[in-house]
């Protein structure tokens, strides 16, 4: 009875915790509902001077299209744009061909080069600070393409001294180029569509999500500056200058659109990254967070937000603690009634996934279509994204592992070596939810089910990526002088 006892204990605790993730949902859909655009406030001066920070390494696909995009920027005042170059491969040759046509056509713009990669894309941003006394600095990844008014209608924002950062809505270059980047702009779209927007009418922290966002150059020094100590370091920062008394301005009307990794590698080293990431992040700052004088709602959120892809090893725990659960508890107890009905909650994500695209117009056929992906994505990152959490809990840094990003004519395949181990762990889910359904326990197999399509079908997408070996010859390296 013991056993029974403890592993019972250790289970509800397992699905509450998931019931937690799953309620916040329905907190920040109630929450959106009160977001109202910010107003675009008057210039009444001159317009502050603009730093472009464009952070690259070997992105020779994409690389100088986003330089040409920011190029074609439309601005009142001064602005200028740093290449902040560490590539290795022939992405180098390309960066400067580009930058030398901005310069030629009167635009300042300037190549930056380190002889190493310390501090990955955060060591970057910060050593290109000692080449500007811009006030604002606007952040591009490589795959992104700004609008052409985007300063125009974020700038005016900073008249506000407590505006840190305006961060705009994501777009997607690529979103119909198959299943998977459908599911990834799903989960995209609702992160700003709702996350973003209850968040800010809600007075919490709002995330700068690295790219697409224009930052205060006082604010950033002031949050202690970019650090490389967490593979998440936008997050980190926001994070910090909300400590410091800055704020982020979220617009969901100003769109930058970037393309979404086309495989299943490249998503999963994204996910990796980002789990890591936010883990080693609230390792690092939870404590300053809950010592500070924000209210209480705020830390509960900010805790929430920070720990996040927690909800990865807690349903790998409750498939794993299935077993011995199903094995102790008669079939026909009150157990199995009372703990398992509250991983209902975790149906807030498809809420949230709902409210999105039903102001977005999009037909019930293609919803349905999305928010199946959306699933399988979700539970099929489960072995992938515990891994990533469980070193963020114990690691300082790590490699900051680049998304391949391909350009519209790309055929880019990285490889991931778990898709076998996930394959097998599906199968072992499918083959518990058989044995719990002869055992007249069913509240547990449709969970078990879906845990076993979502492992199956990453497992497979990542093993068939990874058996093809479809990669393209690696461009010969050059110096890095």
């Amino acid at each position: 009875m013991s056993a029974l006892v403890t592993v019972a204990a250790i289970y509800g605790v397992v699905v509450t915790a998931l019931f937690a993730y799953g309620v916040n949902s329905y907190v920040l859909l109630a929450r959106r509902r009160r977001w109202r655009s910010p107003t675009l406030p008057m210039i009444t001066g001159e317009w502050p001077r603009v730093t472009v920070q464009i952070p690259v390494y070997n992105e020779r696909d994409v690389a100088a299209r986003v330089i040409e995009a920011a190029g074609r920027l439309r601005y009142p005042g001064e602005f200028d744009i740093q290449v902040l170059d560490d590539s290795t491969d022939d992405t180098v040759r390309l960066v400067a061909h580009a930058v030398a046509e901005l310069c030629a056509r009167g635009v300042v713009a300037t190549h930056v080069r380190r002889g190493h990669r310390h501090g990955f894309k955060a060591g970057a941003l910060a050593e290109a600070l000692a080449f500007t006394d811009a006030p604002l600095l606007l952040l591009l990844d490589a795959d992104f393409v700004p609008p052409e008014d985007m300063l125009l209608r974020t700038v005016p924002h900073f008249q506000a001294e407590d505006v840190a950062c305006v961060q705009t809505r994501w777009g997607h270059l690529n979103r119909e180029a198959s299943a998977l980047t459908r599911g990834q702009a799903l989960g995209i779209d609702v992160h700003f569509s709702v996350e973003q927007r209850a968040r800010a009418a809600a007075g919490w922290p709002v995330c700068f999500n690295g790219s697409g966002g224009v930052w205060r150059r006082e604010a950033l020094d002031a949050a202690g500056g970019w650090s490389a100590d967490t593979l998440t370091e936008d997050l980190d920062l926001a994070y910090r200058a909300w400590l410091s008394g800055y704020r982020v301005v979220y617009l969901d009307d100003v769109v930058c659109p970037a393309e979404i990794p086309e495989n299943m590698g490249a998503f999963k080293a994204q996910q990796r990254r980002w789990a890591r990431g936010s883990t080693a992040t609230a390792r690092k700052l939870l404590g300053r967070i809950w010592r500070s004088p924000a209210s209480v709602g705020a830390k509960l959120q900010a805790t929430l937000h920070l720990t996040h892809y927690n909800v990865h090893p807690l349903m790998l725990a409750s498939a794993v603690l299935a077993l011995p659960l199903a094995w102790l508890v008669p079939a026909h107890s009150g157990w199995w009634t009372v703990l398992p009905p509250l991983a209902l909650a975790t149906g807030g994500p498809l809420a949230m996934a709902m409210a999105t695209y039903a102001e977005r117009g999009v037909s019930r056929r293609g919803l349905a279509r999305e928010l199946v992906w959306l699933m399988i994505l979700g539970t099929g990152l489960t072995l992938s994204n515990t891994g990533a959490v469980l070193r963020g809990l114990t690691d300082h840094g790590g490699v900051f592992e680049r998304t391949p990003k391909g350009g519209r004519s790309s055929s880019y395949s990285s490889i991931d070596r778990l898709g076998a181990y996930e394959l097998i762990a599906g199968a072992l889910c499918a083959a518990l939810a058989c044995w719990l359904v002869q055992r007249a326990i069913f509240t547990m197999a449709p969970f078990l089910m879906l845990y076993a399509a979502g492992l199956c079908s990453v497992g497979f997408a990542t093993w068939r990526e990874g058996r093809a070996g479809r990669r393209r010859p690696s461009p010969a390296p050059v110096g890095l002088s």
